[in-house]
């Protein structure tokens, strides 16, 4: 198996360096603003406590961070990168193929600090906190 280098790649980037597009920085929002919606508990308390969640302006990311739409890029409190899922490291790994690892389903709003340390976490480590997002989302 290969593993690519990206050594070079910035963090919140596509696997090749380029920015993620609108469309795909929208998409990804979308994610996180449905996700929030299927857990209903979650769903009414934001809702009910927060102007800002009910004008869909915050989300809460996978790791239960308080992110901010137009906070895109910024490295402060409710900044968020975008993030893949599946690490581009391991592409050639990806269930899809590492040609769709920058593909939507592949990606996601993180806050900035939970993606980088994310990107320090040891391979065994993330790939077992993959595995239990995947499981949280399908069931």
């Amino acid at each position: 198996m290969t593993i690519s280098n990206t050594q070079n790649r910035h963090r919140g980037t596509q696997s090749d360096g380029r920015t993620f597009s609108q469309e795909h920085i929208e998409a990804a929002w979308g994610k996180a603003h449905q996700a929030m919606d299927n857990h209903p508990l979650i769903h009414k308390a934001c809702k009910t406590f927060s102007k800002a969640f009910k004008e869909g302006t915050h989300v809460l990311d996978d790791y239960g961070h308080v992110i901010a739409k137009n906070y895109y890029g910024k490295k402060e409190k409710h900044g968020l990168e975008i993030d893949h899922v599946h690490p581009v490291e391991r592409k050639e790994t990806y269930m899809n193929g590492p040609h769709a690892i920058d593909e939507i389903e592949n990606i996601r709003v993180l806050y900035w600090e939970s993606n980088k340390r994310k990107g320090n976490n040891d391979v065994r480590i993330y790939e077992l906190e993959y595995e239990h997002i995947i499981l949280n989302k399908s069931a």
